[in-house]
């Protein structure tokens, strides 16, 4: 008997055992919910924030337009989107990206003849553009249109629609530039929305 007793004993002391080791290894101070809060938690801040890039236009842009004149001036117009220099819009924050908004700038390719000889070659944009000042609309602006006006040009004067705007204030300014049959040309402020 006293054979079962230590058997019993054994068996009694292992089971405690055994009870003892799985009563300490559930530590009950983290839920599984609240574990997978933590883990959630530690992944957003080992998570980076992305920074991108997006342009308006989204792709290059160019447009070209020839125009004749009273048979006396042949014009052509090649209006495009540079692919170096832009105007910073702004800045939106979305999850953990952010996104910079660009506004491209613009210039213009001028070519006018007048019976087959080229009498103006130019590029237009704010950087060239001779009645440019140093003011705030001018620091951001880029050309918005160049266009032939043909109710005031005729077969002595040509005159073209320019219009320049500020993407980041929506303020714009349109100017006429004349141009006679030797080239010549004149520019005239025609509305200032700034």
């Amino acid at each position: 008997m006293s054979n079962k007793k230590n058997i019993m004993k054994r068996i009694l002391l292992l089971l405690t055992l055994v009870l003892l080791i799985a009563v300490m290894s559930c530590d009950r101070r983290n839920s599984r919910s609240a574990q997978l809060k933590q883990a959630v938690s530690e992944f957003k801040t080992k998570q980076k924030t992305l920074q991108f890039n997006s342009y308006y236009p989204e792709h290059h842009t160019q447009i070209k337009i020839d125009s004749v004149i009273s048979n006396t001036f042949k014009v052509s117009l090649n209006k495009f989107a540079s692919t170096k220099n832009h105007i910073r819009l702004n800045e939106t924050h979305k999850n953990s990206n952010n996104v910079q908004n660009y506004h491209r700038v613009f210039e213009c390719d001028v070519t006018v003849s007048v019976l087959e000889n080229i009498v103006l070659k130019e590029r237009i944009s704010v950087s060239s553009f001779p009645l440019k000042k140093s003011t705030e609309f001018w620091a951001n602006a880029t050309l918005e249109h160049v266009w032939v006006n043909q109710e005031q040009s005729n077969s002595k004067r040509l005159s073209l629609g320019i219009s320049f705007i500020n993407p980041q204030t929506s303020h714009f300014k349109l100017y006429e530039m004349q141009i006679d049959q030797n080239g010549n040309e004149r520019f005239i402020l025609i509305e200032d929305q700034t």
